[in-house]
Formats: structure tokens, C-alpha cells, sequence
């Protein structure tokens, strides 16, 4: 099974974070059932092989080739079901909404068919699909349509790129109220742009840049570290503080988490991948 992750063109990149491919079979996978984490970035993908299927519970319901999937708030559970060929786009906290014209807040948690939110771009995605069916191949295609489908009516407003990128950069550690202060801007206002443009609120946003820091602590360092440490480094109040705010986002304790590793769950760990030369280079 192979992951690769490339910068997005410079048109692109005040919208996207990075385009990534997955090539393999299903059963190159230890489990069938794999976890994904909220990392706070929507994302669109686009299925060239066997989609994958949505766990939920003892339902499993296949996905479409062409899908949007919003901002995550709990773990989401997939399986594959054959051959795995996907081409992915990850946006930035606020960049689908350049390319979307339904309000973010009513996409999260979800995963829909891109027909139902852009006919436009499921159609110019659509065609990818029909000219190859090489991952490699379909990024600079991808780049492309998403180019020719920027919503001409939108206008990013400045203030949400600037504290969604100081609360990844402060990896969620960042007074919600001083960056409103600092962007002019009284919270309930900011609140009410950020659901309808990211997806979730600021708060939910540090919290999950949080977790995925302290993912990445787990990933990386002494096993012999406690979890006191690792909760402390990431701003929790407590180790059980830690735990609780663990569970509720990754559907358990860090320590079933690191026992239960799956390898999707790896490659979705945001930035834990270098990233390769750009596919349109």
C-alpha cells in the first residue's frame, strides 16, 4: 500500500493544503475496518478504484466515487473494499468554501456524493475519472477542474484565514477571544463566519489542532513518556482532561488508540507525511 502527499499549484494553495494519492488492495490492510480522526481540514476524494465503505455501527454503506467529506467531529470508520486507487484534495480549514456553494456547518461530519453540494465540479471531476484510472496521472487533471471551478462570487474574507492559521500554528493553544480582539471582530460574529466557512466554531478548531498534536507527540516520541507530560505540552488541564477530550474525538483512551493503530488512521495524522515533488512540476 503506497500514500503520497504533494503541494497543490500556486493557484490553488490559498484554497488547498495538499493533494495526496493511496494506491493498493484491501487486503494489504491488517484490519478491515480503518479509523480516520478529525484533523480539522475537509476533504474531497476522488475513488478510481473500489470505494471504500462508511462503518456506522453494524451498517456499512458504500460510498460515492466522487465525494466530499466535511469536517470530521468524531472518528469516521472506513473499509475497503477492493482496489484501492484514490486521488484526494485537502483544503484548507476555510478553502471548500471557495469551491462550495452549500454553507460548511451543513456538510460536518458528513460524507456526500460532490453532486449534491457542486454539480459543476462533480461534472469536470467526473471527467478525470473517464480519462485514467493512474492516481499519479489524475493530480494534475484534479488541479485543473478544481482551477476552472473557484466560485467567482466568492470573496474570502481575510480575517478567517489569518486565525485559522494562528490557531494551527499555536497548535490550538490560543485565546479565542484575543485573536477576535485582534482581528476586529466581536466572537459571536467570528463564531457565526467560521461555521459557515470552516465548518465548525474557533473553539472546536483549536480543540481538535489539540488532539491532532498530541497524536503526533504519541506517534513520535519515548514510548516511557507519561501521559501526564504529553497532556501538559498539548494545554490540557489534566491527564484525565486529556483522556476525556481523547475519547470523545478518536472513539477511545490514547493508550487503546496506540493499540489499536490502523494504518489509515497513520497517513491522516495531519503533517505526519513528507511531502513530494509537485505533480505538476
Amino acid at each position: 500500500m503506497e500514500y503520497r502527499e504533494f503541494p497543490p499549484s500556486p493557484v490553488l494553495s490559498p484554497f488547498v493544503e495538499r493533494l495526496w494519492t493511496l494506491a493498493g488492495h484491501a487486503s494489504e490492510l491488517t484490519e478491515a475496518a480503518q479509523p480516520v480522526l478529525p484533523d480539522g481540514r475537509p476533504e474531497l476524494v476522488l475513488h478510481l478504484g473500489d470505494p471504500f465503505e462508511r462503518v456506522t455501527g453494524d451498517v456499512a454503506q458504500r460510498q460515492a466515487r466522487l465525494l466530499f467529506a466535511g469536517q470530521l467531529t468524531e472518528q469516521l470508520t472506513l473499509r475497503p473494499t477492493g482496489t484501492m486507487a484514490v486521488a484526494g484534495v485537502r483544503f484548507h480549514p476555510f478553502g471548500a468554501a471557495a469551491f462550495l456553494p452549500v454553507p460548511q456547518h451543513e456538510l460536518t461530519g458528513l460524507t456526500v456524493g460532490l453532486g449534491e453540494v457542486s454539480r459543476p465540479l462533480a461534472r469536470a471531476l467526473a471527467r478525470v475519472g473517464e480519462q485514467t484510472d493512474d492516481v499519479r496521472c489524475a493530480l494534475p487533471l484534479v488541479e485543473v477542474a478544481l482551477t476552472g471551478c473557484v466560485r467567482q462570487s466568492h470573496r474570502t474574507d481575510v480575517r478567517l484565514p489569518f486565525v485559522s492559521r494562528r490557531i494551527l500554528d499555536t497548535k490550538g493553544l490560543v485565546s479565542i477571544d484575543a485573536l477576535a480582539r485582534q482581528v476586529s471582530i466581536s466572537r459571536r460574529h467570528l463564531e457565526r463566519r467560521f461555521q459557515d466557512v470552516v465548518g465548525i466554531s474557533p473553539k472546536r478548531l483549536a480543540r481538535v489542532t489539540r488532539f491532532q498534536n498530541a497524536l503526533h507527540i504519541l506517534e513520535e516520541s519515548d514510548p516511557r513518556r507519561s501521559g501526564a507530560a504529553t497532556a501538559a505540552t498539548c494545554g490540557y488541564a489534566d491527564q484525565s482532561h486529556f483522556i476525556r477530550e481523547f475519547r470523545q474525538l478518536a472513539g477511545c483512551s490514547p493508550s487503546e488508540h496506540m493499540l489499536r493503530q490502523g494504518e489509515l488512521t497513520g497517513f491522516f495524522v495531519s503533517g505526519r507525511v513528507s511531502q513530494e515533488r509537485s505533480p505538476h512540476a
